[in-house]
């Protein structure tokens, strides 16, 4: 598990180099401004550091100008946020303007009624045909009249129920983008943390098993160090990977912070729990970490997992601590093995 000192000396140079940069260029010293400048110093988005590398090499220079511009469109959770509002505030006109058409549908379903009940009266009270007349020709303009308005609201309908498709399409795909962990592809943090509020509720309310994993990469600060941030991140895409294919449908895996990730599963009590964290920990440990062109090797990793199942009654903190003090218990046995709460090493006392 990262401790705060590995995470503040692994992080504190891309920080630096955020500051270094706004001050260079006399950049505005706002959250986007850090965001984007400690993006580019990590290296994760290739698109992000090409676009502002072109922006540096022109003979102008980094203006002001081009930062803002390369904040509107590299920007991540503010200019996804931002993109989702506007998504869902289309979806809601879109939705309106439905309510609209049925509504205006039912004002000339009302109308051509009348039609038809005073053609109707008429009908009934007039014996002669020519009398008759002036009554069906205006039931007949009358019909005419509302199948055209008929036809042209299916076209509204259908065209609008494409938008609406659309909308709530683009809508699922930045919510999505808003939850990714963009290095692992795997959710992110606030993921995480709503979907173990959300499944602990439907468990307590069904009465229902779900256990929690805490996974974090042995000894990956020294790994880091030795080989580089490029292949650590080779790394972390690694191990998301491979966690993500030893869980099942509906299972959920996030990255927690670091070289750690939480791994909610739904309906599974710990002993079936704990095998699936010995599943997830005999891949990564079985995997060679290749170098690029698969030419040599950086040797294997492992991990180590605590494991603990929801207690009726207890809140997602009290089962977060009870699995982060499973994976400090695996830690201190000696790494790369599980360790849950009905485990002798998590019973052990600390030395």
């Amino acid at each position: 598990m990262t401790t705060q000192s590995e995470s503040h000396t692994r992080t504190l140079p891309f920080a630096k180099y955020a500051i270094e940069q706004i001050e260079r260029f006399g950049l505005p010293a706002e959250p986007k401004s850090f965001e984007l400048w400690y993006r580019y110093a990590t290296g994760h988005d290739s698109l992000l550091n090409q676009a502002v590398n072109d922006a540096m090499s022109s003979p102008a220079g980094l203006t002001e100008a081009d930062f803002d511009r390369l904040c509107a469109s590299h920007g991540s959770s503010e200019r996804a946020g931002s993109r989702l509002s506007a998504a869902a505030t289309d979806l809601s006109g879109e939705i309106t303007q439905v309510i609209g058409m049925i509504v205006a549908a039912a004002v000339s379903t009302e109308k051509y009624d009348r039609h038809l009940g005073d053609g109707l009266t008429g009908f009934k009270q007039t014996e002669n045909y020519e009398a008759l007349r002036p009554v069906v020709e205006a039931l007949v303009v009358a019909t005419r009249e509302m199948e055209s308005e008929t036809r042209a609201l299916e076209m509204q309908l259908q065209e609008s129920k494409a938008r609406a498709a659309r909308l709530q399409h683009e809508v699922n795909t930045l919510r999505a983008e808003i939850l990714m962990d963009s290095l692992t592809s795997v959710g992110n943090r606030q993921y995480f943390d709503d979907s173990l509020v959300s499944l602990v509720g439907e468990a307590t309310r069904n009465d229902k098993a779900v256990s929690l994993l805490f996974a974090d990469i042995d000894h990956f600060k020294s790994f880091n160090d030795r080989f580089g941030h490029q292949v650590g991140d080779q790394v972390l895409r690694l191990v998301a990977g491979l966690i993500t294919n030893a869980l099942r449908d509906g299972d959920v895996v996030g990255r927690y912070g670091g070289e750690e990730f939480g791994i909610i599963l739904p309906g599974t009590p710990l002993a079936d729990a704990k095998k699936t964290a010995e599943r997830i920990r005999t891949a990564i440990m079985a995997r060679d970490i290749k170098k690029r062109g698969g030419v040599g090797s950086f040797g294997r990793i492992t991990i180590s997992i605590g494991v603990a199942q929801f207690r009726k009654g207890e809140t997602p903190v009290g089962l977060v601590e009870r699995a982060d003090a499973c994976l400090y218990a695996a830690k201190r046995a000696g790494r790369n093995r599980v360790v849950g709460e009905s485990d002798d090493e998590f019973e052990k006392p600390v030395e």
